[in-house]
């Protein structure tokens, strides 16, 4: 007598259908595209060089004329205006240049003193641009690395096969130009006309004029304050 043996067939591993892994590769892309392009570019203004006065006491400074030497004239009353908001925070009084000057250089050496004198300015702080200059980075605009698929994906060969294709490499960039503008700022004391404080600024020029003028300015009051030229008794 033969006795019929039933044997269950053993189930297949459940396949992950291949729309899954396509979602989770372009969202996984999505999320890593978003993050590099949140990584700055250097941006604002920094301090590079600077000097400041060491081998005699730091006169006080009260009252400071700002002189922005900039041919656009809308940049110099942002910048002078800004320097004029953060100085007044550190107890000193900031007077912008094209309130009390002409809008160029149309006073005589005389002429300038003499204006100096008469408004009892105890400092003159001169920003001045040097120069330009153009730099390119690369910008990598596709996933550079692997992302983790579960085990169960390694069950079933096609699960397995999509989940390869669907991996992202780096294959394409673009290279994008930065523009960054150096300059000079002097500090100096009224009453003997010597050099108080000095150095040099990189920022990344940006056609946004305010933000440009204020990030430039708070990147000065900052140093000023550091230095100890100024808020201090």
């Amino acid at each position: 007598m033969t006795v019929p043996f039933n044997f269950t067939e053993a189930e297949p591993p459940v396949s992950i259908p291949k729309r899954v892994y396509e979602i989770r590769a372009f969202l996984l892309f999505l999320v890593s595209v978003l993050m590099l392009a949140a990584l700055p570019i250097r941006a604002g203004t920094k301090i590079v060089h600077r000097w400041v006065l060491t081998d005699q006491p730091m006169p006080q400074l009260q009252k400071i004329l700002v002189i922005g030497v900039l041919e656009n004239y809308l940049i110099r009353q942002e910048l002078e205006d800004e320097m004029e908001r953060l100085l007044a925070k550190s107890g000193v009084q900031g007077i912008r240049s094209h309130m009390v000057l002409p809008p160029r250089n149309e006073l005589m050496e005389g002429e300038l003193k003499e204006r100096i004198k008469e408004n009892d300015f105890d400092g003159v702080l001169v920003i001045r641009p040097k120069a330009m200059r153009k730099e390119t980075k690369e910008v990598v605009t596709s996933l550079g690395a692997r992302f983790y698929m579960p085990p169960a994906a390694y069950y079933n060969f096609w699960p397995y096969w999509n989940m390869a294709w669907g991996q992202a490499y780096p294959t394409s960039s673009s290279v994008k130009e930065y523009t960054y503008v150096s300059t000079e700022f002097n500090l100096y004391n009224t009453k003997d006309e010597k050099l108080l404080w000095s150095g040099e600024t990189e920022s990344a020029y940006s056609k946004n004029f305010g933000k440009l003028a204020r990030e430039y300015a708070r990147a000065l009051v900052t140093q000023l304050k550091k230095d100890k030229v100024i808020g201090t008794k």
